[in-house]
């Protein structure tokens, strides 16, 4: 009832931007697009490069949406500015079986489906000179990898579908007093909540394990950068997420087993425990008493990068991920992504390529032991390993309807047709390249292409390694004599043993311009 309450809130405000700024201009200006995209292909789900980074539209082989959006951007030339956003998906799709267990009848299957309507963003937010606050459902991205070309960022990749939240902090970068615009900061703070518990229950094999459902989202992240009109720019930054409260069930051969029932606390003190994190009181699970209240997953970031006189560019950067405080101090070997990119500065034939290697094999090694725990321990050394990246022992997978909310490198749970909520392929190593460019004005290319081999997980490794080869070719052309619109083919393909050799095509039509209201 209370999530209601803040989508009429939410609903109410915008109608009241909208409606207000009707009587104060004579016209007023909106962003707007209307899309429709099908895909089509083999196998159950569709293929990586067609469903990966995509906000969590596109997942099995055969699909479409109509997708039409309302919106208008903050004017940061203004010290005062407000936006708003209404993005609504029409769709219909294939589905997958997937396995769950009847006390009554033992071992069945079967096909949830995949909603046909949903509201994919729905947000509003004022600013008031650098300070902003919104609220709502938005696509966000990484803010250090490139969206288009990369394999995804390793906390919030824009794989998944958004959640909604609160957010507040600094709308850009703003110069730090005394360091004469030297040195800049940015960051900010969000709460939300996941929306996918209905997905969990139509998803869960109710054999065995548990199922959490109505968590709480929180999101902090902080960044510093030097002087951005200088040729060699630096930024450091760090990244941290949260899942708490919500209620795990554990079910046994379809018994649900009452008395292993959780509900994790979502107290004033808790919204603070997760934003400075600090370990649970008597009230939270023995996990959260031991270590730290809620399931936190974080990284740290940099990137340099150097522009030359023709503007062309370079950048290094790398994301170090980390579940834990073993990780937090890079106990966790060459864990991370690693990456660079060329812009050219131009609309030419090779306008930007990215490179990047990506490693979850180490995860702080392959035990964790920690003596305190004990009353009287043999081994007293103490052992900061096991970090099984993107699992928790309270929560279902670090996912948000099935799909990863961090790196799709690592094979998102969408794929346990066996109804295993947890991630199974966690501990891989790959290698991505992405590149586009402009073969004439209204004709651009996309090609990406990713390898990895997956070891399965620290929990369930492999008897023997799986691989995959995936690739994605994509043609955008958008005719100067059709202001606003736009047409898209991607053909695409997996080849190898982790996510099957599949192939699929999409096809995809665009039209977007600005809406002018009144005289």
């Amino acid at each position: 009832m209370m999530y209601r309450r803040f989508w009429g809130v939410l609903l109410t405000a915008l109608m009241w931007m909208v409606g207000g700024s009707f009587h104060t201009f004579a016209q007023y200006s909106m962003d707007y697009a209307v899309s429709m995209v099908g895909n089509a292909g083999s196998g159950t789900f569709a293929p990586y490069f067609l469903s990966a980074n995509k906000h969590g539209l596109v997942t099995h082989s055969k699909s479409g949406y109509l997708r039409a959006a309302l919106s208008r951007d903050i004017d940061m030339s203004k010290r005062f500015s407000y936006e708003f956003g209404v993005d609504l998906v029409g769709m219909l799709s294939s589905t997958s079986p997937v396995a769950y267990y009847d006390v009554n009848q033992g071992l069945l299957e079967r096909c949830p489906r995949v909603s046909s309507f949903r509201i994919q963003q729905l947000y509003a937010g004022i600013k008031y000179r650098k300070i902003f606050i919104s609220a709502g459902n938005r696509e966000l991205t990484d803010p250090v990898v490139n969206f288009e070309l990369s394999s995804g960022g390793l906390v919030w990749s824009g794989n998944a579908r958004p959640i909604p939240q609160v957010r507040a902090g600094f709308i850009d970068f703003v110069d730090i007093p005394y360091t004469k615009g030297w040195v800049q900061i940015k960051g900010d703070i969000a709460y939300g909540k996941f929306m996918d518990s209905d997905y969990a229950r139509e998803h869960y094999n109710y054999y065995n394990l548990y199922i959490t459902t109505g968590a709480l989202y929180h999101h902090k992240s902080i960044s510093f950068r030097t002087n951005p009109d200088k040729p060699f720019v630096v930024t450091i930054g760090a990244e941290l997420a949260a899942q708490f409260g919500g209620t795990r069930r554990y079910y046994d051969k379809g018994v649900l087993i009452d008395s292993l029932t959780m509900k994790s606390p979502t107290r004033l003190k808790d919204f603070l425990q997760v934003l400075v994190p600090t370990s649970g009181d008597g009230s939270t699970n023995q996990g959260d008493q031991a270590y730290y209240y809620g399931n936190h997953v974080g990284q740290w970031n940099l990137s340099a990068q150097y522009t030359f006189k023709d503007k062309s560019s370079i950048r290094g950067y790398f994301e170090w991920y980390y579940d834990d405080a073993s990780g937090m101090g890079k106990l966790n070997g060459w864990d991370g992504l690693w990456g660079i990119e060329y812009k050219s500065g131009r609309e030419n034939w090779l306008s930007d390529v990215v490179v990047e290697y990506v490693d979850f094999t180490n995860q702080g090694g392959p035990l964790n032991w920690c003596p305190t725990d004990y009353a009287s321990p043999v081994l007293t050394t103490e052992a900061t390993g096991y970090d099984d990246y993107y699992n928790n022992y309270f929560y279902n997978g670090w996912t948000h309807y099935g799909q990863s909310n961090g790196t799709p490198m690592a094979k998102s749970t969408l794929y346990n047709t066996d109804g295993y909520l947890k991630y199974k392929f966690n501990r891989m190593r790959g290698v991505h390249v992405g590149a586009m460019g402009y073969i004439t004005p209204e004709w651009r290319y996309k090609v990406l292409a990713s390898y990895r081999t997956s070891w399965g997980s620290l929990q369930l490794p492999l008897a023997d390694t799986q691989h995959d080869l995936s690739g994605l070719l994509e043609c955008h052309y958008t005719p100067a004599k059709l202001a606003g619109w736009s047409f898209s083919l991607s053909l695409a393909g997996d080849k190898g043993k982790l996510y099957g050799d599949n192939w699929g095509v999409a096809i995809g039509i665009k039209k977007s311009g600005i809406l002018t209201i009144g005289k």
